[in-house]
Parts: C-alpha cells; structure tokens; sequence
C-alpha cells in the first residue's frame, strides 16, 4: 500500500485497471479504513468489482456510499452505487478480461469467458460499484 501511495499513480485505460487505494468508513466504528484494489474503467464509468458480496470493504461502501482513491498526491472523492444487471456484467467481465494476476479470477465463481446471462446468474454473490464524482469535488 505504500507504493501506492508513495509513487506515481497508474494511469486509468478503458477496458483496464488501475492499482488505487480505497477510503472508506467502516460500517460500525466510522473509522477510515484503507484498501488497496484494481479499479476498471469502462465506457467512461470507473468500478470496483469484488468476487465476494461479504468482503469488509463492500460491507462499509453499502452502509456509507462516501469514499475516497489515492495513488501518489492523487486524491479523490467519490460516491459508490452499488449495480446490478446488464451494467454490473459487463463491468465483471471486463474486469475478469483486464487483471492480470491469476488468483484474481481464480476467486469468481463465473470465469473470464462466461455469458452476460451466466454473470448475472451470479451478481448475488458479487459486488459491482459504479464510482461518480462527489458535487463540488475538485481534488
């Protein structure tokens, strides 16, 4: 995480992923808790996708949308939504297309080249967070 922070951040590419660090408030204490984690760009729209509803980081974004992403002098804040359907499966797939470290899709219990069908049979499991620009954000 200290990379991360410390050093020049990876730019954004659609259809790919950039390392970032998530700020978030946990769910109970208010805390902030940092995470790192690759965010998808897609058709303009920015995502974290995680293979697992249940992780603490999904948990604290569902009870307080409010977050923020740093990498090197980067900051921004941002409002999480969660999504579902049509959307939620195309950022899952091309999130699955983009990483590049194998125990990343290894963790889905859909693979790189399932269906839109086939994703959104499984979006239960799954979380999908569209990232939008807090109003009167200018980090």
């Amino acid at each position: 995480m200290t990379a991360l922070l410390d050093g020049e951040p990876q730019p954004f590419v659609d259809g790919g992923t950039a390392l970032r660090v998530l700020e978030a408030a946990g769910r109970h204490s208010g805390r902030p808790y940092r995470t790192p984690l690759g965010v998808l760009t897609l058709d303009g729209g920015r995502y974290l996708v995680s293979p697992d509803a249940n992780r603490d980081w999904v948990r604290n974004l569902t009870a307080n949308p409010a977050c923020g992403l740093r990498a090197g002098e980067v900051r921004e804040r941002l409002r999480a939504r969660r999504i579902g359907g049509d959307e939620a499966a195309a950022a899952v797939s091309a999130y699955l297309s983009a990483v590049r470290v194998p125990w990343a899709p290894a963790a889905f219990p859909v693979t790189p080249a399932a269906s839109t069908a086939e994703i959104v049979a499984n979006l239960d499991a799954l979380a999908v967070f569209r990232l939008d620009a807090e109003p009167g954000d200018r980090s």
